[in-house]
C-alpha cells in the first residue's frame, strides 16, 4: 500500500469516527457470578440483547460479545441512554423464564461505561472484545465463537450464509424468544441457529469501516497484545493471551535479553525471570509458563502456589 493510499484510507476512517458522535465501551465485571450455563440459555440472552438494542434505536451497537459471566459492547449513543438500555436488557433477562436459574446473578450485573476517545482506541476496543471468547475458550477462534457479533467481522462467508438462510421473525417465534410482548411491531428481526443474527441490529458494516482494511483488523486481533492490556487495565479486568502470543512475547525477551532464539536455551536464572514476568505481567497460567519455558509444573507451581 502506497503512503498516499494510506493517509487517504486513514483520513476516511477519522472522518466515519468523527461522524459517530460518542461512543463507549460498556462492560460489566468479571468476576460476577455465572450467568448463562448452557447453550439455551446463551441463546435467550443473544436474542434479549436484540431485543433491547431494537427498543432503543438510537443506540448503535457496533460489536459485542457474551462471556459466561460478563458482557462487552463497543457502541454510541447518548451516555443517560445506554444506562436506560442497559436497565431494560437486565430487567428482560431478569424477567425471562429460561434464566430463571440466573436471576440473582443478572440482579448483581452492574455496568462500566468508558467514553472513546479516538479512533485508535475504538479500534483496539472493538478487538478486543471481539477475541474475548477466542482467548477464553481455546475450542474457539475469534471467527468461531457463536455468542457476539464477532465472527461476521471481515467474514464474508458468515455474511452469505446469513442472507442465504435467515428466517424472519414471525410474531409468534419474537413471543416464545423473547416471553413478551415488546418485539411485537418490531420489523427487520432475522434468526438463525435458534437466536435472533446481530446482523440485524449490530453495525457491523459501519464498523468495519473504522478499520482501513481486513489485513488491519487481523493484525490487530493477532498481534496486537499490548493493546488489550491497557484495555483490561483500564477496565479492571484480567487479561489473558494464547500461547502463541505468550510465546512470542518470550522469544522477543530472550532475544533482546539473553541474546537466545528460544526460551527453552535460556540459563535456569534467567528462566526464573521469565516465569515471573508471565506469572505478573501477562497473568500466565501454571501451565502456560511450563509449556513455553520447558520448565516442570510442579517446579512452576512451588514458584506460585497461588496458581
Amino acid at each position: 500500500m502506497e503512503t498516499r493510499d494510506f493517509y487517504r484510507m486513514e483520513a476516511g476512517c477519522e472522518l466515519r469516527f468523527c461522524e459517530l458522535g460518542t461512543c463507549y465501551h460498556l462492560c460489566t465485571g468479571e468476576n460476577s457470578p455465572v450467568l448463562f450455563h448452557s447453550e439455551r440459555e446463551f441463546k435467550t440472552a443473544m436474542n434479549i440483547v436484540a431485543l433491547a438494542s431494537s427498543l432503543f434505536p438510537d443506540i448503535m451497537i457496533l460489536t459485542f460479545e457474551m462471556m459466561s459471566n460478563h458482557l462487552h459492547f463497543a457502541l454510541c449513543g447518548n451516555e443517560s441512554r445506554i444506562h436506560d438500555w442497559f436497565e431494560k436488557m437486565v430487567t428482560l433477562l431478569k424477567q425471562h423464564p429460561d434464566l430463571k436459574d440466573s436471576k440473582e446473578a443478572v440482579s448483581s450485573l452492574r455496568e462500566k461505561l468508558i467514553a472513546v476517545e479516538n479512533l485508535d482506541n475504538l479500534r483496539n476496543v472493538i478487538v478486543y472484545i471481539n477475541r474475548n471468547g477466542y482467548v477464553a475458550d481455546n475450542g474457539h477462534t475469534p471467527f468461531s465463537y457463536p455468542w457476539g457479533a464477532n465472527r461476521f467481522f471481515f467474514n464474508d462467508e458468515a455474511k452469505i450464509r446469513y442472507e442465504s438462510m435467515k428466517v424472519a421473525a414471525t410474531a409468534r417465534w419474537k413471543r416464545n424468544a423473547f416471553h413478551s410482548n415488546l418485539g411485537d411491531n418490531l420489523a427487520e428481526l432475522n434468526h438463525l441457529d435458534g437466536y435472533v443474527s446481530p446482523m440485524c441490529f449490530c453495525h457491523i458494516r459501519l464498523a468495519e469501516g473504522l478499520f482501513i482494511n481486513a489485513h488491519q483488523f487481523f493484525s490487530k486481533i493477532s498481534k496486537s497484545v499490548e493493546s488489550s492490556a491497557a484495555i483490561a487495565k483500564e477496565i479492571g479486568e484480567s487479561v489473558y493471551y494464547t500461547d502463541n502470543e505468550l510465546y512470542s512475547i518470550v522469544v522477543r525477551k530472550c532475544s533482546r535479553q539473553y541474546g537466545c532464539k528460544s526460551p527453552a536455551t535460556v540459563p535456569a536464572e534467567a528462566k526464573v525471570l521469565l516465569a515471573k514476568m508471565m506469572r505478573f505481567e501477562y497473568n500466565s497460567s501454571a501451565k502456560q509458563i511450563s509449556r513455553i519455558l520447558r520448565m516442570e509444573i510442579d517446579t512452576v507451581r512451588r514458584m506460585f502456589p497461588e496458581l
